[in-house]
C-alpha cells in the first residue's frame, strides 16, 4: 500500500490530468484502497473483474504464497494472477482506451511524462509505441519465459531471439495487439478461454509473450524498439541511509532523460536499512 500511494503521488504530480490511471487490486482490498485519500486520483478496481466467476483466492498462504483455486486449473500463483490481470485490463476498461502502460507500484516518477515521452507519431496520423529489448545478461526464468512463449506464440523456433530480454518497467500494450495475441492462445486451449490456458501455465511473463508476439508475429506493429529503460531499477536494500539514495537517484537521472526510477526489492518482505517514510521523504524531495 505504501509504495502505491508515492507511485500515485508521482502520477498525480508529473503525468497530465487527461491520462487516467487505473489500480487493480485483489477484491478483498477493493473497500481499503478505495477509502485511502492518498489513492483519490486514481480509479481503484477488482482483479476479480477480469478474472472467471469461478476462480477464488483462497484466504491462507501456501508455503508462504497465495493462490486462486478453481476446478479448472492447477492452483495459480498470486504472481500469475497478477500477469492475467494486466492482459486482460481491456475487456474492462473504457471501449476509447487503446493503450495501457503497465506499472508495478515499486515505480516513482520524477520528470513530466505524457504520450509524447513514450510514443512517436506515424505518418498516418497514429502512434507507435515504446517497446523494450535489451541483450540478456542475468535474469532469473529467461529460459522458461522463452520456451513458454515459443509454445505458446507463432514465433521463431531457432534460438537466435534467446539471447534478449524484455522485462521493463514500464510496459505498453496497445490493445490491438494484446487481442490479436489472446485469440492465438485461446485457438490452443481446450476450453477456448486464454485466461485458463495462462491459469495452466506454471511460469510465465506476460511482457515476454506481448512484446515477442508484438515483433515477430506482428512485425512490429503499433511500436518501436528501444533498450533504454525507461524507468531503470534501483534496488533499494544496497542503500543504507537517504544521502547514498538520494545522491544515487541524481546520479541515475543525470544519465539519460528518464521518467523515473523502479525502487526494486528483491523480496518485499525483504529487511531494508531505510524506512519507507525515509524513501518517501528522499524521493518526494527530487520532485
Amino acid at each position: 500500500m505504501r509504495e502505491c500511494e508515492l507511485l500515485c503521488e508521482s502520477i498525480q504530480r508529473f503525468a497530465p490530468p487527461h491520462i487516467p490511471h487505473y489500480i487493480f487490486v485483489n477484491d478483498e482490498d477493493y473497500d481499503l484502497f478505495r477509502a485511502n485519500p492518498r489513492l483519490n486520483g486514481s480509479e481503484i478496481r477488482r482483479k476479480g473483474e477480469v478474472l472467471p466467476w469461478y476462480m477464488f483466492r483462497f484466504p491462507m498462504r501456501i508455503l508462504g504464497h497465495h493462490y486462486h483455486l478453481s476446478p479448472f486449473t492447477i492452483p495459480v500463483r498470486e504472481w500469475i494472477i497478477q500477469q492475467i490481470c494486466k492482459l486482460g485490463v481491456f475487456d474492462v476498461l473504457p471501449d476509447d482506451i487503446d493503450t495501457v502502460m503497465h506499472v508495478d507500484s515499486e515505480c516513482v516518477f520524477l520528470r513530466p511524462f505524457d504520450e509524447d515521452s513514450v510514443s512517436r507519431i506515424r505518418p498516418d496520423g497514429g502512434r507507435d509505441w515504446v517497446l523494450y529489448k535489451r541483450i540478456w545478461e542475468d535474469e532469473p526464468s529467461h529460459d522458461e519465459y522463452m520456451s513458454v512463449a515459443r509454445r505458446l506464440l507463432p514465433i521463431p523456433a531457432d534460438n537466435k531471439i534467446d539471447g534478449y530480454t524484455y522485462m521493463a518497467q514500464p510496459t505498453i500494450m496497445v490493445k490491438e495487439n494484446v487481442r490479436d495475441m489472446l485469440r492465438h492462445i485461446s485457438a490452443s486451449s481446450l476450453s477456448g478461454d486464454w485466461r485458463l490456458k495462462l491459469s495452466n501455465t506454471y511460469r510465465f511473463s506476460e511482457f515476454y509473450l506481448y512484446c515477442l508476439y508484438s515483433e515477430y508475429a506482428l512485425n512490429m506493429r503499433n511500436h518501436y524498439l528501444t533498450d533504454t529503460r525507461l524507468l531503470p531499477v534501483m534496488h533499494i536494500a544496497r542503500f543504507g541511509d537517504t544521502a547514498g539514495l538520494a545522491h544515487s537517484i541524481r546520479e541515475k537521472m543525470s544519465e539519460y532523460p528518464y521518467l523515473g526510477v523502479c525502487l526494486q526489492k528483491g523480496n518485499r518482505n525483504e529487511a531494508t536499512s531505510l524506512t519507507h517514510d525515509q524513501i518517501h521523504d528522499t524521493v518526494t524531495s527530487l520532485f
